[in-house]
C-alpha cells in the first residue's frame, strides 16, 4: 500500500481539484454562448440558419408561378453556395434571372429577423426600436398611456438585369403591430395585401394603373403578426419614377368578409430605389383607415326592461353606394343584426326583408332581441347591410301560385312591404348557387364601441329604458 507524506498528499489534492475545474472551464465553453470555442464551433450553423430565416415563399416572378425558392446564395460571391436548378435545358435568359432573384432575395434578407410563426400569435409588442431602418425618420417610444397607432413593416430592393431595360423588385412585408380589435370584441385575423401601382401622366388625372396585386398569408386572432414574405414583380426602368406601392392591412371578418383596417403608400423615389445601386430599404410607417360611406340609415332603439326586450324599429336608408367593381350589380338590399357578448362571440342574428333593385329601400320593421338587464352593458350589436345576389330561373307559369302560396309562409325573405326571394309575380325563382351575399357596410353599436356616435345612442337607451332614440348613422 503506498503511503504519502502530508505535502504529497497536498500536491494529489491540488491537481484533482485543477483536473475538475479544467474540465468545468472546458463544458462551460462548449455549451454556453459568448466563448471563443463555442463560437467557432457554432458560426458555421448560424450562417445556414440566417440564410433560411428570410428565404421565404417567392411569389410573382415572371417565369415561374408559385415556386419556393430557399436557401438563397449570393451570386457572383466566392463564399457562396451555388445551387443548381432542377431543369437543366432552361435557357440561358431564365438561367440569368433566376441568378438575379437569387442575389436580390439574398441581399433583402440579409438583416432578417427570427421567423416563428407562432409568436404572431402571443400578445407581446414588437418594438419600433429592434426594427432596422435605413429611412430617416425616427419614433420615439410610446407611453404607457397612449396606444400606439397600428403600422406595417417591409423592404424594399430592386435589382437591375444586366444588359435589359428590366428591373426586379423585391417587395418583402415583415410584420404588422398594434392591430384594434374589431368592434365587436373578437380579436382580428389580419393579412396584407400589396398593389404596385403606375402613376398615369395626364390631363384628366386618372387614378393610377394597377401593374402587380399580391396578398400574404392570414393569421388568425393576431394583433402583432409576423409574416417574413417576400415578393418579386417586374418593372420597366423607364418607368421607375412612376412606380408607386400601396400596403394595405385587411381583416377577414367571417361575418362581414375582408375589412380594410387600413393602409400606406410609397414611391420607389421616396425609398432610394431609383438610384443606380440601390441599397436595402426597410420602414416602418403607420397605416390610415379610409373613411367609407356606404350610405345613412335612419334606425331606432328602444328597451324594455319588464319584457327583457331590445328593439330595431328599422326605418329606411339613403343613396347606398358601391364600389366601383360591384356597380353593374343589381342591388338587392337588406339588414342583418347580430348580438355578440362580452368576448365577440356570436349569440343570436337576425335580418330583414329583401328589397329588390334600390338605391333608397324602405323597411319599417322592428327586430327584437331578448337581452337581460344584467346583460345590457355588455352586449355589442353589428348592424351590417348586405346586397343579396340573385340568380333566377324561369319556371311555368303554371307553378306561380303554388309558390307564392309556399314562400308567403316563411318568415324571412318575406313581410309587410318586402318581398320573397324564392318567387315573383313574372314566374321567376332562385336556383341554389353558391353566390355569397356581399356585406356592403357595417355599424357596431355598443357601450364600450369605438365610434362615438354609436356609442351615445347606445348608452342613452341604457340610461333611459322604455323610450325610442332614432337617430341618422352613417354605414361604414
Amino acid at each position: 500500500m503506498l503511503h504519502l507524506d502530508p505535502w504529497n498528499k497536498v500536491m494529489v489534492m491540488a491537481g484533482a481539484a485543477a483536473a475538475v475545474a479544467i474540465t468545468i472551464l472546458m463544458v462551460v465553453c462548449f455549451v454556453g454562448e459568448g466563448c471563443l470555442v463555442y463560437e467557432l464551433i457554432n458560426s458555421s450553423k448560424r450562417k445556414k440558419a440566417q440564410a433560411r430565416k428570410l428565404s421565404g415563399a417567392l411569389y410573382g416572378t415572371a417565369d415561374k408561378n408559385g415556386v419556393n425558392l430557399t436557401n438563397y446564395a449570393a451570386y457572383g460571391r466566392g463564399d457562396a453556395v451555388h445551387i443548381p436548378t432542377r431543369q437543366q435545358s432552361v435557357a440561358s435568359a431564365h438561367s440569368l434571372n433566376e441568378k438575379v432573384e437569387r442575389s436580390l432575395l439574398s441581399r433583402l434578407s440579409s438583416s432578417s429577423r427570427t421567423d416563428s410563426t407562432y409568436s404572431s400569435m402571443s400578445s407581446a409588442r414588437t418594438s419600433s426600436s429592434s426594427i432596422e431602418s435605413t429611412s430617416t425618420t425616427s419614433s420615439s417610444s410610446p407611453t404607457p398611456d397612449k396606444i400606439s397607432p397600428p403600422a406595417v413593416t417591409f423592404s424594399l430592393l430592386a435589382s437591375i438585369i444586366p444588359d435589359s431595360n428590366t428591373v426586379k423588385l423585391a417587395i418583402a412585408v415583415e410584420s404588422a403591430t398594434d392591430l384594434p380589435a374589431r368592434d365587436y370584441g373578437a380579436h382580428c385575423d389580419p393579412w396584407v395585401s400589396v398593389t404596385v401601382l403606375r402613376d398615369r401622366r395626364s390631363i384628366r388625372r386618372r387614378p393610377p394603373a394597377p401593374v402587380a396585386f399580391f396578398k400574404t398569408k392570414t393569421i388568425r386572432h393576431a394583433h402583432n403578426p409576423f409574416y417574413s414574405q417576400t415578393f418579386v414583380t417586374d418593372i420597366q426602368k423607364n418607368e421607375m419614377k412612376e412606380i408607386s406601392l400601396q400596403f394595405t392591412v385587411m381583416d377577414q371578418d367571417r361575418h362581414c368578409g375582408p375589412v380594410e383596417m387600413g393602409h400606406t403608400s410609397i414611391t420607389l423615389k421616396d425609398a432610394k430605389q431609383t438610384v443606380e445601386e440601390p441599397e436595402k430599404f426597410t420602414t416602418t410607417q403607420f397605416i390610415k383607415e379610409s373613411k367609407k360611406d356606404c350610405g345613412e340609415i335612419l334606425f331606432g332603439l328602444s328597451y324594455l326592461p319588464t319584457a327583457q326586450r331590445l328593439s330595431f324599429s328599422l326605418i329606411k336608408i339613403n343613396n347606398i353606394k358601391q364600389e366601383k367593381k360591384a356597380e353593374e350589380e343589381t342591388l338587392n338590399p337588406y339588414l342583418r343584426i347580430m348580438m355578440f357578448n362580452q368576448s365577440g362571440r356570436l349569440v343570436k342574428k337576425k335580418k330583414t326583408t329583401v328589397k329588390v333593385n334600390t338605391k333608397d329601400p324602405v323597411f319599417n320593421e322592428t327586430l327584437n332581441f331578448e337581452v337581460a338587464p344584467g346583460q345590457l352593458e355588455n352586449l355589442r350589436f353589428l348592424v351590417t347591410l348586405c346586397n343579396r345576389r340573385q340568380v333566377v330561373d324561369i319556371i311555368p307559369m303554371e307553378d306561380i301560385t303554388e309558390l307564392i302560396n309556399h314562400e308567403s309562409s316563411d318568415q324571412e325573405g318575406s313581410g309587410p312591404g318586402g318581398f320573397s326571394f324564392g318567387s315573383d309575380r313574372n314566374g321567376r325563382r332562385e336556383s341554389q348557387g353558391n353566390q355569397k351575399d356581399v356585406c356592403i357596410g357595417r355599424i357596431a353599436l355598443g357601450s364600450t364601441v369605438r365610434g362615438e356616435k354609436e356609442r351615445d345612442h347606445y348608452k342613452s337607451v341604457c340610461d333611459t329604458p322604455r323610450q325610442v332614440f332614432s337617430m341618422w348613422h352613417t354605414v361604414r
